[in-house]
């Protein structure tokens, strides 16, 4: 491979373009990331993003100069050669992308143990920094370089720089061997753009929760809920809700007291009364908790005061099976004894 550095006053000699590109990709992912949109534009800087940019940094920082020479030892991997491997241009780009490969699944595993954890509010950021960082880095350490030796991308003109990199004139099979490299590192970097720009990120879902509070400090615990109330006895709960789709949601909460029946050993439910309904609208990654009074209509025991949560408009009929979410707590009214809460899913 070759490398036509055009000099050592050219601007790209003195000012890192390719590494500033890569921080601008990095950034510019982060900000499509805070939104809901996608497209071509997050497809080709998502590919980009998770497949060069980290690797790309970590290796400008590591190997600054234009023609870095790797030890004998390492680039032979046993075999003899004359002379040192060169750490050519094109050889930067393959080992980027080799490197991105296990950069960007550390990044989520130092995450991993920290208060964010890994999600995608938190991996983006954090692979972003993480590259900017290094960028920063490796620009300081390029500068350091004298001029003759520094690594630069000298020229911006793709097609001419491409040429150079790929072809062997005195060397056929080498040219096509290069030119089925750069073909593969295409269609790779493509694949990983689509599936940035269309993939889910994980699994998506709501979570719902009903909470009592703690009688000594006040804190929302998943416990101490009403149990016993009189008639006409009020109970407060606290129902949070954390938005962990895709895009913002609107949800409707709908509140139900619920009698039971086991007959013919099947549960149904033979009485129920609308007890409250409120709205929230929460952006991607956000939560709620919200303090909610209700005042059960009916006496008995093993009464259930299910919470059923909606995606936009609840239907005419609300029940524990067609909602998107449900959490419910067990009340006697009257006197009796009582049991926890649980959580179910659509169809409990």
């Amino acid at each position: 491979m070759s490398f036509d550095d055009r000099g050592t006053t050219s601007l790209a000699g003195r000012l890192p373009l390719d590494l500033l590109v890569v921080s601008l990709v990095s950034i510019g992912v982060v900000v499509l990331a805070a939104g809901d949109g996608g497209g071509i534009v997050r497809m080709a800087l998502g590919g980009a993003f998770v497949a060069f940019c980290p690797g790309y940094a970590l290796i400008s920082a590591l190997f600054p100069q234009r023609t870095s020479r790797i030890p004998e030892r390492l680039s032979t991997l046993g075999f003899r050669r004359e002379e040192p491997a060169a750490f050519s241009a094109l050889e930067r780009v393959v080992s980027a992308i080799a490197v991105s490969v296990v950069f960007v699944p550390f990044v989520g595993f130092l995450l991993h143990y920290t208060q964010w954890g890994i999600r995608p509010a938190t991996m983006v950021p954090g692979i972003a920094v993480a590259t900017v960082g290094l960028a920063a880095l490796a620009a300081i350490r390029r500068l350091r370089v004298p001029p003759d030796q520094r690594f630069a991308v000298a020229s911006l003109a793709v097609p001419r720089r491409l040429n150079a990199w790929v072809r062997e004139p005195d060397r056929p099979v080498y040219t096509a061997l290069n030119v089925f490299l750069v073909v593969g590192l295409v269609v790779a970097v493509a694949g990983i753009g689509i599936a940035a720009a269309t993939s889910t990120n994980g699994e998506r879902y709501t979570e719902l929760s009903v909470l009592g509070t703690d009688p000594d400090g006040g804190a929302a615990v998943a416990d101490e809920y009403p149990r016993e109330l009189a008639p006409g006895e009020e109970a407060t709960v606290r129902v949070g809700i954390a938005n962990r789709e895709a895009g913002a949601r609107s949800y409707a909460v709908v509140a139900q007291l619920q009698r039971l029946d086991d007959g013919d050993g099947e549960t149904r439910v033979v009485e129920r009364s609308e007890l409250d309904r409120f709205d929230a609208r929460l952006q991607r990654g956000e939560s709620t908790e919200l303090s909610r009074t209700v005042e059960p209509g009916m006496e008995g025991e093993g009464l259930r005061i299910a919470f059923l949560l909606y995606v936009d408009e609840p239907p005419t009929y609300p029940t524990v099976e067609n909602a998107y979410r449900s959490v419910h707590i067990w009340v006697d009214v009257g006197d009796a004894s009582a049991t926890g809460a649980n959580e179910t899913g659509p169809n409990a």
